[in-house]
């Protein structure tokens, strides 16, 4: 099977990377719920807000397009990933707050700079600051260390005039069993939840033309039947589904065929070998099956 199946279809880039991009972001019905909840609570300037959502149903990339849409009127701090120390935290934040100079001194008192004067620089500097209060996205909370969780608390509490010097927006994971949360004491600070789930059926084929779209295609043919496949092997996971579509153009284009088949996702899906752990993640395809009277992929008969 041929990679570079880009020429094929006549994209400039892959559509289905895994790399989070807001050109690529597809207004489903939970992404619009979560993004007017979100834009509606910082236009309220609600303090600290949570986005949750299973891994793969796209925080990540929500949150770059609330990037995009607050960067021309505040200034906009993303952490991608917030297993931080206290120190390491407030670092990020004064660098992308642009509270220090490219004077070599600044950099070196940053660097050399310990937990107290972090603090107070970072303190001194919001509350110095004028305009709109900074917005701070914060991805992977659930990994927050706890000595960390105490530090952004009192950074969240900062106030001037009973206004916060902080917007936060706090990205995580929903409550499950064996996996990492938000820490109890950033849960209980926060003012407006917005919670992202999986697309639904009739979104699937959308969403992929969309993406097509975005990398310059055009429209490939994706019968109904390839859709109920999609859906069934994904969950609706957005991640899964670019997974999913990742290898079946590749497959499409090795044979020089300009659409995708039910067998095409189903060799995907064995090449990636999710139908392995379908007797977990995947209960919902093998339901599919038995209603659509198909059968399990030949590697796994």
């Amino acid at each position: 099977m041929q990679s570079g199946y880009e020429s094929f279809f006549g994209l400039f880039e892959r559509p289905f990377s895994l790399t989070p991009d807001a050109r690529y972001h597809y207004r489903s019905r939970a992404h619009a719920r979560a993004l007017g909840g979100l834009s509606m609570g910082l236009a309220r300037r609600v303090p600290v807000l949570l986005l949750t959502g299973d891994l793969g149903t796209g925080k990540s990339t929500l949150c770059r397009t609330l990037i995009r849409m607050f960067q021309q009127e505040s200034r906009v701090v993303y952490i991608s990933n917030a297993l931080l120390s206290p120190d390491e935290l407030y670092r990020r934040l004064l660098q992308q707050l642009g509270s220090t100079t490219q004077e070599a001194s600044a950099t070196d008192r940053l660097a050399d700079a310990g937990g107290d004067e972090l603090s107070r620089w970072l303190e001194d500097s919001l509350r110095a600051s004028a305009g709109p209060r900074p917005l701070i996205l914060l991805d992977e909370a659930h990994l927050l260390p706890p000595v960390s969780v105490q530090s952004l608390i009192r950074l969240m509490a900062l106030e001037s005039g009973g206004e916060p010097l902080l917007r936060v927006v706090l990205s995580s994971q929903p409550p499950t069993v064996g996996s990492p949360t938000l820490p109890r004491a950033l849960d209980d600070v926060v003012l407006h939840r917005a919670r992202l789930t999986a697309l639904d059926r009739d979104e699937c084929e959308p969403y992929i033309q969309h993406r097509l779209h975005v990398a310059g295609g055009a429209p490939i043919a994706i019968g109904p039947k390839t859709i109920d496949v999609v859906h069934a092997l994904s969950g609706g996971l957005p991640r899964m589904v670019n997974l999913l579509c990742e290898r079946a153009l590749q497959e499409a284009a090795a044979i020089r065929v300009r659409r995708l088949e039910p067998s095409m996702l189903e060799t995907a899906a064995a090449s990636l070998d999710l139908m392995r752990l379908r007797s977990k993640r995947f209960r919902w395809y093998d339901a599919h099956r038995v209603a659509t009277g198909t059968s399990a992929p030949a590697a796994h008969r």
